[in-house]
């Protein structure tokens, strides 16, 4: 009994002592970069059988662990941190570079980053997220090495362009990529799909090896976005605004009223060696602005008019956007709602747009069965820019003024004024225009477990758009009669998938196989109807059936379908060796019948040397290198849905028929094209060679590409002879072009200490297109050449063919002296004219002398990002460049006064003043030709004159953003609060004398942006 006794007080008193030498841990786990708490970070004591703990909400943990021992705390996509417990904690965890993004999604799958043997890029959607926009690809520009974004002021992002690798076709509506979006693919704009606060990752596959489980639709990229969801334990409300103010930024320097007539004066004197007589300036040694009459017989008071800036506004944008979401251990439900306001600069055009979408994700049966699925609901409205307004606004005349002495608008044509409709008066006629949209995009999906590592899973995705447009032009002094035209459309897409994957890892050897069937069909229908002569102009009144002249409807449909069959393997030896194939048959309905059908296959390798024992003396510098190529092949038929058949058209004009005679013609049917039984794939075969590394404990992370990307049997609508009569269109196979280029990304990370960190990533692209071969009857015409001797086959697309130039003559003596070397048989040289080159060198300057010129496709592209956190603080920039040449189709109206009657450049001033200087001085200084009234030395045809370096690097955006302290936020209950500043295109260098050098031509001006934005999360 005394030793049970004496037993018992033994044990109580070491239960005393194991008791107090534990300890409690109250700890709190940060993110280093940024200082965010890390929800669910798994922390463990390195004593055998005490408990774990896991952060919560807010970073915080608490556990009891022996006295001396060490906890591990690890959190996916950080680095694993070991250190001593003590009563009171706060852990930093550190970014991995290794495991970021570690897994990303490709075709119909994901795979760790690591196992890629392709070429994707994974965006960072935080660099992009403060990018106010109503098309989440505008943000992307200048950040994807190999990824080419066009943009421009157009409200809503609608007008952006994206291409992959160059141009993979002769059509240029064929070159844009497939997007994918939660599964369901379109090639409509994501601008009028998506809200950008919903995309919580975008991946862009370049190469064959990561598209051509796609098939057919691949050939110029895949870019698969994926919406945000709830995550497992998660309950969030989140709040976004943002308020920009966008000004006018671009624009040329133009005559006013008074320098045009003094450039005027100049000219007549410069071809007649005397005044003219002017309606407008008068007829005396000096010019004097003159009044004149609109068309309506009202006297109009001559004064300046700067049309840029009449047409061009300060403007807003807003967007705001509310986020709820939850998840727990059965799955997640998200519901997000957004409004987007955007007022163009140029006045009148606006865009709105409101966005729903909610999304679900399910498990039962412990996660073997699983149901989900995302709806978006889009609306929006839009008023737009007149046709050409851009261009107009440089044409037009100084003297014209917006309105007469009695306030109608001044539509004169007369007096040398041009015949440029009055742009402001379009400017309110668009305001009454309506043009309304819908969209419902979405998916339903189930997947199965039924066994250990097999999933099989369906998949339907539907694009339903339906849009109305109502254009009501009034009558004006131009044309006393208004016009109504009213269009309605209807596009149902649908696509349904069914996948089976399996996954499995065997010692060594992991394998992942997938295959799958798809279907998919698009039906659009549309109809229109417009006619003349509406009685009364009042809105409520704008009704087709209230026409009383040139009644006008007519309606169509067209259907496109394609089935396919694909799978996929890939294949992993101790994570070491890397094996990829794909293999994909693709049926479209596009294509005849005997050609309809073709097989896409890739196959991709990689090898990840960096693991292997013969690389361990490299290991404490290389963290990763992996060494990938792939060869694939894609295809194209993005021509029209019913190309490949004989068309057959009603016509009463050109096809009617008096049949029994008489005077009575009934309508008969004339072809309009025909049909080719060979038609069959357009195909780009791909090679990709590249590596990707991770030096300095994954501090610095390099990729690099080689691409070249040969696209054959290429689909022309050729012209034809006129032999062949009417329906002598028709698609044919002609054709081959090549891409090929350089890719590098790099980018560095560091963390100085808890309260500052950096990065900086560039990326950069050099690529050359050519032009390989065409089809015998269009080889010296099509594309641009001479007809002759000179074809576009060893150009890039889309190259200028013209005469080049050597600068302007400069004296009389010069003149004389090319007449006298050479026969001249195009253009009348004399001083301060353009100087043509005999480029055959027959001594005679002719349009044999026409040679390629050079193309604007770009050379290099290049990104640089830099961005910097301090405590609270971030701050970013980002700077985007264009190494090319431009065709500055500017030059035709602002450098050359006789090619047209509006206004021109204030450069002409200055060659006018050259002109005075040469009489007294014999010598022209200006490298502006001399203004004249007649064009005899042919100016107006393409010359090396328009061509400059288009060049540029841009400030494209600046950020700065501030989040509140954690204490605050857990005061105030917020997750998340920050506040950030951001603007847009504030800095351009460049030697490129046009409005814009990332815009040639007109497009809609890109302006200056500054956004204030506010973010919150509860």
């Amino acid at each position: 009994m005394k030793k049970q006794i004496l037993s018992a007080i033994l044990l109580f008193v070491f239960a005393i002592a194991a008791q107090a030498q534990n300890i409690t841990v109250h700890g709190t786990v940060l993110s280093k970069t940024d200082d965010e708490p890390l929800i669910g970070a798994s922390i463990i004591s390195d004593v055998k059988g005490s408990m774990g703990a896991a952060t919560d909400f807010d970073g915080n943990f608490t556990m009891t662990v022996p006295e001396g021992s060490y906890i591990t705390v690890s959190y996916v996509g950080y680095t694993t941190m070991k250190a001593a417990a003590q009563p009171t904690m706060t852990i930093y965890l550190e970014e991995d570079a290794e495991h970021l993004d570690e897994v990303v999604v490709v075709g119909y799958s994901s795979e760790k980053k690591s196992d890629l043997t392709g070429s994707v890029s994974v965006v960072k959607m935080k660099d992009v997220a403060d990018t106010p926009t109503g098309n989440v690809i505008q943000s992307l520009q200048g950040r994807v090495a190999g990824m080419n974004i066009t943009t421009d002021g157009t409200p809503g992002g609608l007008s952006t362009g994206t291409s992959i690798r160059g141009a993979s076709s002769f059509r240029s509506d064929a070159n844009g990529p497939l997007y994918v979006i939660d599964g369901v693919m379109t090639r409509e704009n994501p601008g009028t799909i998506l809200n950008s606060n919903d995309v919580e990752s975008i991946q862009v596959l370049k190469d064959a090896a990561s598209a051509s489980i796609y098939g057919a639709q691949a050939a110029n990229g895949v870019i698969i976005i994926t919406t945000k969801r709830a995550k497992k334990g998660e309950c969030r409300v989140t709040f976004d605004a943002t308020l920009t103010l966008q000004t006018y930024q671009s624009g040329l320097d133009m005559l006013n009223a008074d320098q045009w007539g003094q450039v005027y004066w100049s000219a007549y004197k410069y071809s007649y060696g005397t005044t003219p007589n002017s309606e407008l300036y008068g007829n005396g040694a000096t010019p004097k602005l003159q009044p004149y009459t609109n068309l309506n017989g009202v006297i109009v008071n001559p004064q300046n008019t700067d049309w840029e800036k009449e047409i061009h506004r300060t403007a807003l944008m807003q967007t705001y956007s509310i986020g709820i979401s939850k998840g727990d251990e059965n799955g997640s439900s998200s519901l997000s709602v957004s409004w987007l306001d955007h007022d163009g600069i140029i006045k009148g055009s606006d865009f709105q747009k409101a966005n729903t979408r909610f999304s679900s994700d399910y498990g039962f049966l412990n996660n073997r069965l699983r149901v989900g699925g995302n709806v978006t609901v889009n609306w929006w409205r839009q008023h737009n820019a007149p046709g050409g307004i851009e261009e107009n606004a440089i044409k037009m005349h100084p003297a014209r003024t917006v309105y007469d002495s009695e306030g109608n608008y001044n539509d004169q044509v007369a007096f040398g004024l041009n015949d440029t409709p009055n742009i402001m008066r379009q400017i309110e006629e668009e305001g009454n225009n309506k043009r309304e949209y819908w969209r419902i995009f979405g998916n339903a999906y189930l997947s199965v477990e039924p066994i250990k590592n097999l999933i099989l899973k369906t998949n339907f995705g539907v694009n339903y758009h339906n849009g109305n447009d109502k254009i009501f032009t009034p009558a004006n002094l131009r044309d006393n009669t208004n016009n109504l035209y009213q269009y309605s459309s209807k596009t149902t897409d649908w696509v349904w998938t069914n996948i089976a994957q399996y996954n499995a890892d065997f010692g060594k050897n992991s394998i992942m196989a997938l295959v799958g069937i798809e279907a998919k069909r698009n039906h659009f229908e549309d109809m229109f109807g417009e006619g003349k002569g509406l009685e009364i102009e009042d809105p409520n009144y704008l009704y087709l059936g209230n026409v009383t002249a040139n009644k006008n409807t007519g309606s169509g449909a067209s259907n496109y379908s394609m089935f396919s069959v694909f799978g996929k393997i890939n294949y992993s030896w101790d994570n070491k060796y890397l094996l990829s194939f794909t293999l994909r048959r693709d049926a479209s309905s596009r294509l005849s019948t005997a050609h309809n059908y073709d097989w896409f296959p890739s196959v991709s390798a990689g090898w990840r040397i960096s693991q292997e024992n013969f690389m361990e003396a490299t290991r404490s510098w290389l963290s990763d290198l992996k060494i990938r190529g792939a060869y694939g092949v894609n295809g194209n038929d993005i021509i029209a849905n019913d190309a490949f058949y004989a068309k057959y058209a009603m016509d009463l004009d050109r096809a009617a028929y008096a049949i029994g005679g008489g005077n009575t013609l009934l309508p008969g049917a004339l072809r309009s094209r025909s049909t080719n039984p060979d038609l069959t794939w357009e195909k780009t075969y791909q090679t990709n060679f590249g590596f990707d590394a991770s030096l300095f404990n994954h501090k610095l992370a390099l990729s690099f590409d080689y691409f070249h990307k040969k696209t054959d049997n290429m689909l022309v609508e050729k012209p034809y002879i006129a032999t062949i009569g009417e329906g002598g269109y028709c698609w044919y196979n002609g054709g081959s072009m090549v891409n090929k280029g350089v890719e590098i990304t790099a980018e560095w990370r560091q963390s100085i200490n808890k309260d500052f960190s950096y990065s900086i990533g560039l990326n950069a692209t050099v690529m050359k297109n050519e032009v390989t071969d065409l089809m015998d009857d269009i080889y010296y015409t099509w594309g641009g050449g001479n007809g002759i001797d000179k074809s576009i086959v060893g150009q890039s697309l889309g190259s200028w063919m013209g005469y080049k130039t050597d600068g302007i003559f400069r004296t009389q003596e010069e003149v004389d002296a090319y007449k006298a070397e050479y026969k001249v048989s195009f253009g009348n040289p004399a001083v301060g004219r353009v100087r043509y080159v005999d480029t055959n060198g027959d001594n005679e300057i002719n349009d044999r002398d026409r040679t390629w010129l050079g193309t604007d496709l770009p050379k290099a592209q290049f990104g640089l990002n830099l961005g910097a956190n301090w405590k609270g603080f971030d701050l970013s920039l980002f700077f985007n460049s264009i190494i090319r040449d431009a065709w500055n189709n500017s030059k035709y109206y602002t450098d050359f006064f006789p090619l047209w009657t509006g206004n021109h450049g204030i450069q002409l001033l200055e060659a006018s003043n050259a002109y005075d200087r040469f009489l007294q001085t014999g010598y022209y200084d200006s490298d502006v030709p001399a203004p004249a009234v007649d064009n005899s030395n042919n100016e107006n045809e393409s010359s090396e004159y328009f061509i400059e370096d288009g060049s540029f690097i841009r400030l494209k955006t600046l950020s700065l953003g501030y989040t509140l302290p954690e204490k605050l936020r857990k005061t105030l209950r917020l997750q998340n609060a920050r506040i950030y500043f951001q603007a847009q295109n504030l800095l351009t260098l460049t030697k490129y004398s046009g409005a814009d050098p990332e815009g040639l031509g007109y497009p809609y001006a890109l302006p200056r942006q500054y956004t204030f934005g506010i973010q919150f999360g509860f």
